[in-house]
């Protein structure tokens, strides 16, 4: 019986100790607000600043568990070692090992980027430099400014070491790296005295060495940045151009019969006049053929051959468009199969698209352009349309502005937001190749805004200038469209029929004199162009004067 007592409170015990930790286990139900709060570093071992630094291992701790994957791309240690520094995880805490032997009087940063995030993804507000000298001071040179581009973006920096290093520094690794934030500041810190030359590029391109014909790149106005008796070097903006500089050829196809495209890497509409363009048959005879632009793509260039001649391919040459000293589209061959199999399709219409809305004016007419998919025979194309508002018929002229695309003018100007009607008759248009379309009658819908208003810009600057700047508005809606004006010597500059929206406003010295921002080159080495982006957003009302005076343009060099 006393056994049983004692078992009987043994297996009590356990029960209740069995209920204690269940009921720890039970948690709460999974959710609540989002972890939106960024790492913070709180203390470094040793402190930031340790002068006589002599290598081992610098210790880094976090506010927070700190995600593993994000730690080897994050960490840079600069200027870059012959070795990268071996990096130790341990959740909030990361180790920075640097090698024994470290240059005398050296100032080397911990630079961390925004790419380290915490174990919930969230990453860094922005980058973090802790630094620490060899010698008996920190060098406190700085170099910082404002990089302008539509993706995130690194900014490189080299220390000229010698003659040889004025031209070629960019084929080796950048000295020292940073992210320029979302709004595009950056800043390098604990910089030694000597000549600098700066770079900015794609954040997928960072810590990189440059090449220049594969990738994007932005150059300051300034060849060099000496850190001398100036300490802080201030202002050294940079704007990266969207995609690589000079048009190539990237594509050529043969669509049917005596038809082929040659596709750019780049709009080509400016230059298409002055573009040469050879076909070269396998019996070596060089043919030239009619060329026009795509209506709907600028990048592509549609050939007719008249003379087409049996062969089973033909090499494209195009010559090169320099203007100054910069290289406007590469010459180049490309080679394509010919085929002249009989083209079975149908023809149908590639523009406007369902829903089309056409933008008027008050005090022009504009016209309605109609793309087909297919060549048209204008021949025998001359009566293939019908302009209708409501059931009105509406007088009109039409014109083939290219074997694909044709233009219908009425004789009066387009009724503010009104709908219309375009009918395309198939018996009444051949194509060249391909069959017609597949209904007797293709109807095209579309509006009309109302009449589009213009507004006026009028600037003037703080001082006088002493050399040519050029004043240009970007419209920011979704038709982009760019307008300039040259600021005159006394400061002045006057923009007379802006569409109503908003614009960024952009100044540069146009040094070149060819009315464009240059962005500068790396082989030969040439700075871009100065340039000042106005800091506020301009707005252009219908029929009203903006005036913006007292512009500060006085970095002008």
């Amino acid at each position: 019986m006393i056994l049983f007592i004692i078992y009987l409170k043994h297996l009590i015990s356990i029960t209740a100790i069995f209920i204690i930790i269940s009921c720890a286990a039970i948690q709460g139900p999974p959710g609540g607000p989002k972890d939106e709060t960024p790492p913070e570093l709180i203390q470094t071992i040793p402190d930031g600043g340790t002068i006589h630094f002599d290598g081992g291992k610098v210790e880094l701790i976090f506010s927070e568990f700190v995600d593993a994957n994000s730690v080897e791309k994050a960490i840079r240690v600069l200027p870059t070692l012959p070795e990268d520094p071996e990096l130790i995880y341990k959740g909030r805490r990361i180790f920075v090992e640097f090698p024994d032997s470290l240059n005398e009087n050296q100032t080397y940063i911990i630079s961390i980027d925004r790419t380290l995030k915490d174990e919930h993804k969230v990453a860094l507000a922005q980058g973090i430099q802790v630094a620490f000298a060899t010698g008996d001071k920190i060098d406190e040179g700085k170099v910082s400014g404002i990089l302008t581009y539509e993706k995130a973006s690194s900014v490189h920096l080299w220390k000229i070491q010698n003659e040889e290093d004025f031209t070629e520094f960019y084929q080796r690794i950048p000295d020292y790296v940073v992210d320029a934030s979302d709004s595009g500041l950056y800043e390098f810190g604990y910089l030694s005295d000597g000549q600098y030359r700066l770079i900015g590029v794609d954040r997928s391109a960072s810590g990189s060495s440059i090449s220049p014909q594969r990738m994007v790149y932005g150059l300051p106005w300034k060849s060099l940045i000496q850190i001398g008796d100036s300490k802080e070097i201030t202002g050294q903006n940079i704007r990266i151009p969207d995609k690589m500089g000079g048009i190539k050829m990237t594509q050529a196809e043969w669509i049917t019969g005596d038809w082929s495209t040659i596709t750019f890497s780049d709009k080509i509409s400016e230059w298409e006049p002055a573009l040469q363009i050879h076909a070269l048959y396998d019996d070596s005879s060089v043919h030239t053929p009619e060329k026009f632009l795509d209506p709907v793509d600028a990048s592509k260039l549609h050939l007719t051959f008249s003379d087409l001649e049996e062969n089973q391919y033909v090499t494209f040459m195009t010559n090169g468009i320099i203007q100054g000293e910069e290289t406007i589209l590469d010459s180049g061959l490309i080679k394509v199969r010919i085929d002249t199999s009989t083209d079975t399709t149908n023809l149908s219409i590639k523009a406007p698209t369902k829903n089309f809305v056409l933008k008027i004016e008050e005090d022009k007419i504009i016209p309605f352009q109609i793309v087909f998919t297919n060549l048209i025979d204008s021949e025998k194309s001359k009566h293939s349309f019908s302009l209708m508002q409501d059931t009105v018929s509406i007088p009109f002229n039409f014109t083939w502005n290219s074997l694909l695309q044709s233009t219908i003018m009425p004789l009066e100007n387009w009724l503010p937001r009104t709908s219309y009607k375009l009918l395309v008759f198939r018996d009444e248009i051949q194509p060249l190749f391909g069959q017609s379309l597949k209904d007797s009658v293709k109807t095209i819908s579309f509006k009309t805004t109302d009449f589009q208003g213009y507004g006026r810009l009028i600037g003037s600057t703080i001082k006088k200038l002493q050399s040519k700047i050029i004043a240009e508005a970007s419209s920011m809606e979704k038709e982009p469209s760019v307008f300039r004006s040259v600021v005159n010597l006394d400061g002045n500059f006057d923009m007379k029929k802006l569409p109503e929206g908003n614009y960024s406003l952009f100044f540069f010295q146009d040094s070149d004199g060819n009315d464009k921002y240059s962005h500068g080159r790396i082989q030969p080495y040439k700075p871009s162009e100065w340039f000042y982006e106005y800091p506020d957003t301009v707005k252009i009302r219908t029929n009203w004067d903006l005036e913006l005076n007292f512009i500060n343009l006085e970095q002008n060099p």
